[in-house]
């Protein structure tokens, strides 16, 4: 989490789908179509590699209020499912709820669309 977060300060007019797709799943998606699915070390060494490459380009500025909330909720959740990799995760509960989209448009849902489907997740796993 602290590695997105941290991209996500150097772009952060992307939404996360965007972010995630520009920064780490655009060749993942071009060879196998696959952006869910990677180990989290495969993850995490794309996100190392793209941090590298933004803080070649510029500096970070401050997430908004909406980000700092979607990651919030996604630190909240992600524990409750330790056997999901990261990918996994938010294709179950947060992107996954845009399925009948196809790849690409799912990954292009507004971030209060996605903070609210991790909120609904977030209430339902309290009760």
């Amino acid at each position: 989490m602290d590695l997105v977060t941290r991209l996500w300060a150097y772009d952060q007019t992307l939404t996360l789908g965007g972010l995630l797709e520009k920064w780490i799943w655009t060749d993942w998606m071009a060879s196998r179509g696959d952006i869910f699915h990677p180990e989290d070390s495969q993850t995490e060494q794309r996100l190392k590699e793209a941090l590298q490459r933004a803080e070649s380009k510029s500096n970070p500025t401050e997430l908004s209020q909406l980000q700092k909330n979607v990651l919030e909720q996604i630190a909240k959740l992600w524990p409750l499912v330790p056997d999901q990799r990261f990918g996994q995760f938010l294709s179950n509960y947060a992107f996954g709820h845009f399925m009948d989209h196809p790849p690409k448009k799912m990954l292009h849902q507004s971030d209060e669309t996605i903070l609210q489907a991790l909120l609904n997740v977030h209430t339902s796993v309290q009760t």
